[in-house]
């Protein structure tokens, strides 16, 4: 009984979030004088990837950065212990 629910709860979600994109997308089509397919191509085939692209060049000199810091306060301590 309890998973019928969760199941129901699941897919009333989803179903949520799937319509949410469509309105998301026919609006965006609307404002931007295009068909609904053509703001689609944009979105999924341009925009996620480029965005998903420069979150990884983010994380990539995040992590270069935070290696540094690391190494500079590796080299703080040392120099505090030894004096």
């Amino acid at each position: 009984m309890m998973f019928d629910s969760l199941a129901k709860t699941a897919n009333q979600a989803v179903d949520s979030a799937f319509w949410y994109c469509v309105d998301f997308m026919v609006n965006l089509a609307g404002a931007t004088h295009s068909s609904y397919v053509e703001a689609n191509t944009w979105v999924l085939l341009l925009l996620i990837p480029i965005l998903f692209a420069l979150l990884i060049s983010l994380r990539v000199v995040q992590n270069r950065q935070l290696r540094t810091l690391k190494k500079a306060g590796e080299r703080h301590q040392k120099r505090v212990f030894e004096a």
